[in-house]
């Protein structure tokens, strides 16, 4: 701490909130609170949201708070939604039992693959990738946020905020019940939690909707569109919540596709960076080949 004269107060306290509210989500989930822990990851995100832009404004961006929003989003983005996948699933605390272990492999791979998201994220701001309007490869709240919503719809249906319930007044009373619905929902956020963590160790670009909104730059059409999310968020919110952030994911993902697809065609691999120099860790360097001796380098020959 000697070394750190200043620290950015106003940037350090909204990524603080972000890891207190991770944390407290997390809490949550081990109590069955589902509704209120995945609204608590969306606080997270907006308050990861604001401390970039704080410290952008405020010119108090550097090397510090960037580790520490990562740091923070693992928890909040990575292990916080992976817990409440695992209590939706299961309806009870349990690990290692004989049908437990897919949802817990489930979870330990969406929480390992997004702190690798981070870790790639960071490594490649850190060698100049400045602000873009696509990400490489899904972003960790965004994957979250599909996760989340659904979570939150359920939660808000159970009414687990005063221990009623919004179920019997909604239109899936009339189809199955409030377990029932849960089962349901569990059984489909399984693959789609772990189709989130591949796509987000993939290559598959994603639109960066906050560079886009902000930018200046967006289309007329681009423009109505978001009021009317906004519009839709604000009417049926939790419903809309669920629907948009899939829809985010699931539209976005066949341009990319494509996209991955025409590289996978022309060479390239689809887990593979083109930057992939920048990934050789130091302590480990390449092998040499075996097979060139000191004679063949003082010659000038190589081995193909």
């Amino acid at each position: 701490m000697g070394r750190l004269k200043e620290l950015p107060v106003l940037a350090t306290l909204f990524t603080s909130g972000n890891l207190a509210a991770g944390v407290t989500a997390i809490m949550c989930a081990a109590h069955d609170m589902l509704g209120i822990g995945a609204t608590l990851v969306f606080v997270a995100m907006i308050c990861d949201l604001l401390d970039g832009k704080v410290a952008r404004m405020t010119g108090t961006d550097g090397a510090f708070g960037a580790e520490l929003d990562s740091l923070a989003d693992v928890v909040s983005f990575g292990v916080a939604p992976a817990m409440l996948l695992h209590r939706l699933v299961l309806g009870e605390s349990g690990v290692w039992g004989e049908e437990e272990r897919v949802i817990w492999l489930v979870s330990v791979v969406y929480a390992v693959f997004t702190a690798i998201r981070l870790a790639r994220y960071n490594v490649e701001s850190d060698h100049g990738a400045g602000p873009s309007r696509y990400f490489k490869g899904l972003p960790s709240p965004g994957a979250a946020a599909v996760i989340c919503s659904w979570i939150a719809l359920y939660g808000f249906l159970a009414h687990d905020y005063q221990g009623g319930t919004h179920f019997d007044h909604s239109i899936l009373a009339s189809v199955m019940s409030l377990e029932e619905f849960r089962a349901v929902l569990a059984l489909l956020l399984m693959p789609v939690g772990l189709i989130m963590a591949v796509l987000m160790v993939s290559n598959v670009p994603f639109p960066h909707i906050g560079n886009t909104v902000l930018s200046g730059g967006m289309r007329f059409r681009a423009l109505i569109l978001v009021l009317l999310v906004i519009g839709a968020l604000i009417v049926w919110h939790v419903w809309a919540l669920a629907l948009v952030t899939t829809a985010y994911v699931f539209l976005s993902l066949g341009p990319g596709l494509r996209k991955v697809t025409r590289d996978w065609a022309a060479g390239r691999r689809i887990f593979s960076d083109d930057g992939e120099a920048l990934f050789v860790d130091p302590i480990y360097p390449p092998a040499k080949d075996p097979g060139v001796g000191k004679a063949d380098k003082e010659h000038g020959d190589s081995q193909p």
